[in-house]
């Protein structure tokens, strides 16, 4: 008999048979069944359950119970750890951290743990990723300790982790909708907060702790490559921990990948470049430091055969640039690197025997060529050590620089091994003239030794020639120089620039023995008189440069300004003539007016052959014009230019006649030039222009706010600079040479103004002594008796002086007013004549129209006229002895007023008295 457990199933299918047979009715179902409602959700993991096992004493023989909870958390979070649980998480590696060293069975487990942190943390909410910043930078500070476990295959894990978390590729392959409605962080998040953490400090610090370990010291240094290019706050905390020296140190170990020495460079270049100089001076005062450098440089020089050697040689020399430009007298000379470095500059152009160079060789190759301008780089940040001077004229380093001044195409001697392209040689030219801009005036014996000037004049000679040359203009140097020889031009007058600005006069008798006056001169001339001037920023340069030469050259020789002569004066009033629109789009018109004025108080101001040329040509004027339109910045230059110009009695009536745009006087536009500057100083005046303050008539706000105190000897006052800062005393020497009375075109502020200008020397030398007042007090020295009255009285004198001048400017006030009261008077009677003139006008219209429109008014008005007549003449006499008496009264004359002068007749138009056109009738 069967059970009812056995017949079970068979009471299930035939019940479903049954009920399938029969038809029952379709009922909808009103609730749905939710998706995945058979999967169970997953719970969180339970983090201090764990670490409670793992800390409990009495658990520590369960080896293999916790690792398989390890594997656990391992499994539940394959995605990616949550950020919400960062705290648990540290706890947890601490804890294996200190396990490993004791039991290695943990290492697998915590290594699987450790690499599962490569992988994107998870948000639940977009606002987590603030909430938890500071819980996420203390945990990547914590993790960069974990390295201090002496276990390489876990600091290796370490260091890998970290290197992936902040790789662009470090993307999970799972789709971003299957995190259970989490999200992964951004790799930009996450470099962001490692950069804000102790990360940084941790990895320098290990370089420690990995030193025999070249692929630690590699993922290390990886590292910190990429941290000292994303932020100078990494380089910062890098610096503080003496990284430069720990990075340097094992530069040289061998590395049969290459990778050690390539990835320290690189990482040095982040650092020198984003990094503080002064931290980084002082990590690099070390001979040690400099030492292994020039040895990495050295192997790399060694081993030049491949392209990859020979970049890392460029890199190990920029880096060496760097150091030494942010260092100066770091000890290159002691360890005998600036030596060789200048013995690599001055190679091929030079022989020598030194072992270095012996088989050593430089190619065409686009690597030896940078090597090459690196080399004369590091020559020019070099020589800032007065050190290596010396050095540099053993070396003969000019000499080889100088070989590059020539004539292009060059021409090669026979033998020559290295042979350049000719865009190669120009750059190397145009890169040579510039490092001998900055090395040749430190060495002015070489000067003569190697006969530069003859060298440098032949050179520009080529430059300004109508010779053709294609110049390929490919470089730094050779912008604008594309098909022409304007790059060549501009660097060699940059060279003569810095060689004259030296003030060496065997220097500055040598090149004007040779002709650079005139050939300077004629060149600039040459481009002024151009027809279409439109001039660009190296036009500029070559412009500014020559006035600069010129004006160096002849500031204190009178005959060299008569050789600057008659085509240097053309040639700079021209150029001070030059609209503001076609120089650079404007934005040069400042440095070249400059460059123009500088040149014009140098070259003409002194000798009176050309001054008197200067001002015939009209070089006053361009001159006062300028001053006319161009700032304040430009005005002080200008005027004190043309203040030395009046030594010259002739330019003072060339400035009387000047009228500017508006028809007004230059006096009138010095008066408006001191009014301007006292506004802006904040002087003490009243709306008319009257002193306010009688005391201190010239003091401005900023020099009345400043206080006295006692100077050093040579320091000059605040009065006596004041003198400089505006243009009130060379205003004040203009009416010196035109006088302070009978000067056209001033108005009533003028006069005002000129009160004040003409007692500008009383009222500074007051304001002096009382400087030397206040400051013998402050010292606690007392005047003796002759002396202080003296004093007082200069003080009594002074302030006397200005309530002189304020009532001469009232009195000029009240004149003025009284002569427009008069004026206007005068414009009143004037007006009230115009009034009874039309009024009389009125008047006799109305008698015309009575006249014309009634007989009897206008029988009256003839009685009344003839009786007028009669009354006018004198008495009359007897005529009756003459033979003839005219009579003086015109017959029939219908007129009844009498007439004027002048008569106005209204005619009838001649239109209207024109014959009409014939019409032609049309058939």
């Amino acid at each position: 008999m069967a059970t009812l457990t056995e017949l079970q199933p068979f009471i299930k299918r035939t019940t479903s048979a049954n009920l399938s047979q029969k038809h029952y009715p379709l009922v909808h179902v009103l609730t749905s069944k939710p998706e995945n409602s058979d999967e169970k959700k997953e719970e969180p993991f339970d983090f201090e359950k764990t670490i409670k096992f793992l800390t409990d004493p009495h658990a520590s023989h369960l080896i293999d119970r916790r690792i398989r909870q390890l594997q656990k958390l391992y499994r539940h979070h394959k995605n990616g750890y949550i950020l919400r649980d960062l705290h648990y998480l540290m706890k947890i590696f601490n804890i294996l951290a200190d396990l490993c060293q004791d039991q290695p069975n943990y290492i697998d487990t915590f290594v699987e743990l450790l690499r599962n942190c490569s992988k994107p943390f998870l948000l639940d909410r977009s606002t987590d990723a603030e909430i938890y910043s500071s819980a996420l930078i203390a945990f990547y500070s914590d993790f960069g300790y974990l390295l201090r476990v002496p276990i390489q295959r876990i600091q290796k894990c370490i260091l890998e982790t970290v290197f992936k978390t902040i790789q662009s590729s470090n993307k999970s392959p799972i789709p971003s909708d299957n995190y259970d409605g989490l999200k992964p962080a951004t790799v930009e998040y996450l470099l962001r907060i490692q950069c804000n953490s102790d990360l940084c400090e941790t990895l320098v610090k290990t370089l420690s702790l990995v030193e025999n370990d070249s692929s630690l010291r590699i993922l290390v240094i990886k590292l910190l490559q990429i941290f000292s290019s994303k932020s100078p706050e990494c380089v910062a905390k890098m610096l503080t921990h003496d990284c430069v020296n720990r990075l340097v140190l094992k530069i040289n170990d061998t590395d049969s990948t290459g990778e050690l020495l390539f990835r320290t460079i690189e990482t040095l270049w982040n650092i020198l470049e984003h990094g503080d100089e002064e931290q980084i001076s002082d990590q690099l005062n070390s001979r040690v430091t400099i030492s292994l450098l020039q040895e990495a440089f050295l192997g790399q020089i060694t081993q030049s055969h491949s392209q990859y050697h020979r970049q890392l040689r460029n890199d190990i020399l920029v880096v060496c640039s760097l150091i030494i430009g942010l260092k100066p007298d770091a000890p290159v000379v002691e360890t005998g690197f600036a030596k060789q470095l200048l013995l690599f500059a001055s190679y091929p152009e030079l022989r020598s025997n030194s072992p270095l160079v012996k088989n050593f060789k430089l190619t065409a190759s686009q690597e030896d060529f940078e090597f090459k301008k690196l080399l004369f780089n590091t020559v020019v940040v070099l020589s800032r050590n007065p050190a290596v001077h010396q050095l540099m004229i053993d070396s003969r380093l000019l000499l080889a620089l100088l070989s590059y001044v020539e004539p292009l195409p060059r021409k090669t001697p026979p033998g020559t091994i290295l042979e350049w392209s000719l865009a190669q040689v120009e750059e190397l030219q145009l890169h040579a003239i510039a490092a001998l801009s900055i090395l040749l005036p430190q060495s002015l014996n070489e000067y003569f030794e190697y006969h530069v000037g003859t060298r440098l004049l032949l050179f520009y000679e080529w430059t300004i020639s109508e010779d053709e040359y294609q110049s390929h203009g490919n470089s730094f140097f050779g912008k604008g120089g594309r098909n022409n020889k304007r790059s060549q031009l501009r660097y060699i007058l940059r060279l003569f620039r810095s060689i004259v600005s030296t003030r060496d006069e065997r220097v500055q008798v040598d090149l004007s023995d040779q002709g650079i006056i005139p050939s300077i001169t004629g060149y600039l001339r040459r481009i002024s008189q151009q027809k279409s001037m439109h001039i660009d920023q190296l036009d500029l340069d070559v412009i500014c440069d020559g006035l600069f030469i010129l004006s160096c050259l002849c500031e204190l020789d009178v005959h060299r300004k008569e050789i600057f002569g008659s085509e240097g004066i053309e040639m700079l009033i021209q150029l001070l003539l030059v609209e503001s629109q076609y120089v650079c789009g404007g934005l040069g018109y400042h440095r070249l007016l400059v460059a123009a004025i500088d040149c014009v108080w140098c070259c003409v101001v002194g000798s009176v052959i050309n001054e008197d040329e200067f001002i015939q040509k009209q070089g006053t004027f361009a001159l006062l014009d300028l001053i006319e339109s161009n700032p304040k910045s430009l005005q002080n230059i200008v005027l004190g230019c043309v203040l030395d110009l009046t030594e010259n009695s002739k330019c003072l009536h060339f400035i009387m006649a000047w009228q500017g745009r508006k028809q007004q006087q230059f006096t009138h536009v010095l008066c408006e030039l001191w009014r301007d500057e006292e506004r802006e100083i904040f002087v003490a005046r009243t709306e008319k222009g009257v002193i306010g303050d009688h005391a201190k008539p010239l003091m401005g706000l900023l020099q009345q706010t400043v206080p006295i105190i006692p100077l050093a000897r040579l320091e000059p006052s605040r009065a006596i600079l004041d003198l400089i800062d505006n243009m009130r005393s060379k205003i004040y020497g203009f009416f010196c040479k035109l006088g302070f009375t009978e000067l056209p075109g001033l108005h009533e502020e003028d006069f005002v103004t000129l009160c004040i200008i003409e007692n500008f020397l009383d009222f500074k030398m007051g304001e002096v002594w009382q400087e030397i007042v206040t400051e013998l007090d402050i010292e606690g020295v007392k005047l003796i008796a002759p002396d202080g009255e003296a004093t007082d009285t200069i003080m009594r004198a002074t302030e006397e002086r200005g309530l002189a001048v304020v009532a001469t400017q009232n009195y000029i006030l009240e004149q003025y007013h009284k002569q427009d009261i008069q004026i206007e008077k005068v414009f009143y009677s004037d007006i009230v004549q115009n009034h009874v003139y039309k009024e009389k006008q009125a008047e006799e219209w109305k008698s015309f129209v009575a006249r014309t429109s009634k007989y009897p008014l206008l029988v009256a008005a003839k009685d009344y006229q003839n009786q007028a007549i009669r009354q006018s003449r004198p008495e009359e006499k007897d005529y009756s002895g003459y033979h003839t008496v005219h009579n003086l009264e015109i017959p029939n004359l219908s007129i009844t007023a009498f007439p004027g002068r002048y008569l106005h007749i209204q005619s009838t138009p001649m239109e209207l008295m024109s014959k009409p056109p014939e019409l032609e009738l049309s058939s």
